[in-house]
């Protein structure tokens, strides 16, 4: 059974955890696909399709022919706008016979809106910083001191880091609003979106002072809860995880095994969490592999082995499911 890997992108490592799982299970391909031919994901897998953008109106037709071409009986997404695209066709690659690793419609638009995704957070229990769409009830409530500064303005169906900024006062948030405004009204993707007033196309969110953390939740293909693994991250770079520790798991309590429920997602999603000093606050979701899996990979986790032998059928290995706590980790620059 071959697996195919939408918006590989820069993400070569997860090719090569795939290859290594197919080798182990001597299994089958790993093939990548992109809109742009040239990122390292293309170089490193068995096989790479440039695909027409996941926008398309092409996109998922081609995706389909490549299924029955090449025999692939899964397909997992390593981009947030694909995932969201992907999403609203989960029935036609299920009457295909093709394991798709993406959300429900549903949360595929949760995920992308990051409003909506923080009301159905806080309407679940969970917590969560104070947003709000509007300017205006920023500023009521910093004159209030309902919050304070920093503010992080975020665009609300923003991705990989673009458009996300930290104000420290009124005056730079006014400015920030009206840059940020300006680039999201031109920005190509939008008309592509979810249909949104320009008004409610920022979402501005207390910002939490404290330790930062990724939980990657993982459920089998059906949705069902297996395991979550975690590391405490200590710097980004370029909206990239960039240097870890990962952590006992247990320290979270009960509320990723709660959120599982909730989302009931098939494979792996990021949870990103600032520690407050008091509580654990969910600051985004991303419903896929997101850049800190590398490093539960390097402390003895395998979760490309467990979602190929879910996909067929098979017996896991209960150590895929697991890190050792204290790996500490960074990425360096490897050319190629």
């Amino acid at each position: 059974m071959n697996i195919l890997l939408t918006s590989a992108g820069r993400r070569s490592y997860l090719i090569e955890y795939f290859k290594q799982a197919q080798e182990k299970r001597q299994g089958g391909l790993v093939f990548a696909a992109n809109c742009y031919a040239g990122t390292s994901a293309m170089h490193v897998a068995d096989k790479a399709f440039v695909t027409p953008p996941s926008h398309s109106d092409d996109y998922v037709p081609f995706l389909l022919d490549l299924c029955t071409e090449h025999n692939i009986g899964v397909i997992c997404s390593l981009h947030d706008l694909d995932v969201f695209i992907l999403s609203r066709h989960n029935k036609l690659f299920a009457q295909a016979g093709v394991s798709l690793i993406a959300p429900s419609e549903t949360w595929g638009r949760i995920c992308l809106d990051k409003f909506e995704c923080h009301e159905v957070l806080q309407a679940n229990g969970f917590n969560v910083p104070w947003a709000s769409l509007s300017k205006d009830e920023v500023l009521s409530a910093l004159e209030s001191k309902t919050i304070e500064c920093p503010i992080m303005l975020k665009a609300r169906y923003g991705y990989g880091s673009g458009n996300l900024n930290k104000c420290q006062n009124p005056t730079e948030l006014e400015l920030l609003d009206t840059l940020m405004r300006n680039r999201i009204e031109t920005s190509e993707w939008t008309k592509f979106l979810p249909k949104f007033n320009l008004s409610e196309s920022i979402l501005f969110q207390q910002a939490i002072e404290g330790d930062e953390y990724c939980i990657d939740i993982v459920n089998d293909l059906n949705g069902n809860y297996q395991v979550h693994l975690a590391t405490q991250v200590h710097t980004m770079r370029a909206g990239e995880t960039d240097d870890v520790t990962v952590v006992d798991p247990a320290i979270f309590g009960n509320f990723p095994r709660q959120l599982s429920k909730v989302t009931k997602h098939p494979g792996i999603w990021g949870i990103d969490v600032m520690h407050d000093g008091d509580v654990f606050r969910i600051i985004d979701i991303n419903p896929r592999f997101t850049g800190d899996y590398p490093f539960h990979q390097i402390a003895g986790a395998d979760i490309p082995s467990a979602i190929l032998s879910w996909a067929e059928g098979t017996p896991i290995n209960p150590e895929w499911l697991s890190s050792t706590s204290g790996t500490k980790g960074y990425k360096a620059l490897l050319p190629t």
